[in-house]
């Protein structure tokens, strides 16, 4: 007749009361595995169950994706920390080297609209224009009306756009404009080719805008 092996049994509550003798398997009805005693350790040594092992297996894949997760949004920050860096400093960079620029654009400005000298060529009397005035003033300081004659283009080679300025710094009289036959002198918003005066300390702009056409404009010019 067969015979049944029992062990002594106790729910967990109780079991974990219970120091078993060195070698003694107890049941753990509860946990429905068997707990080992060594005569010492209260309540044993639990062996693990197949439900058991499984979740922890569970747990620690859970816990090790977690862990990689984890690692990598400290790596995304850390991207993102070295990114912020890298453009703090290129800003900090940035606001050392403004100043420079704006200091070096200054300076080139500067240079650029530094007073412009406007070579002179001083008359006393009448004079004819010589291609050698274009960018020059001409300084009449006559007592007596005077001629400023306007020559031929082709005989002097002015080019559109030849631009000389006339001042008649005197109290006593004029300086006249006067175009060579065959050159056309307009004042400007006149349709009327003619002689023009610069009166007392008049200023004018006389200026080529096509072969033997020109055009003045200015302060005290009629």
């Amino acid at each position: 007749m067969p015979r049944t092996l029992q062990f002594k049994r106790y729910a967990n509550t109780a079991l974990a009361t219970i120091t078993g003798s060195d070698g003694e398997l107890i049941l753990d009805e509860t946990n429905h595995t068997i707990s080992v005693h060594d005569g010492v350790t209260v309540g044993g040594t639990r062996l693990a169950t197949e439900a058991f092992t499984i979740s922890q297996v569970t747990n620690s894949a859970l816990a090790e994706s977690a862990y990689n997760q984890a690692n990598a949004a400290t790596a995304l920050a850390s991207g993102a920390f070295n990114e912020a860096n890298t453009a703090n400093f290129l800003a900090y960079t940035l606001s050392l080297q403004t100043p420079v620029i704006f200091n070096t654009a200054n300076a080139a400005y500067n240079a650029a609209n530094v007073s412009i000298t406007i070579p002179q060529n001083a008359q006393s009397s009448s004079y004819t224009l010589a291609n050698t005035d274009s960018g020059k003033h001409l300084y009449f300081t006559n007592a007596a009306n005077v001629s400023l004659y306007i020559p031929w283009s082709s005989n002097v080679g002015f080019g559109n756009g030849t631009s000389i300025i006339v001042v008649s710094h005197t109290t006593t009289a004029n300086v006249t404009i006067t175009p060579n036959t065959g050159v056309s002198l307009f004042l400007a918003a006149n349709t009327t080719s003619s002689n023009r005066n610069v009166t007392t300390y008049g200023v004018a702009t006389l200026m080529q805008v096509a072969a033997n056409t020109w055009v003045v404009y200015g302060t005290g010019v009629v």
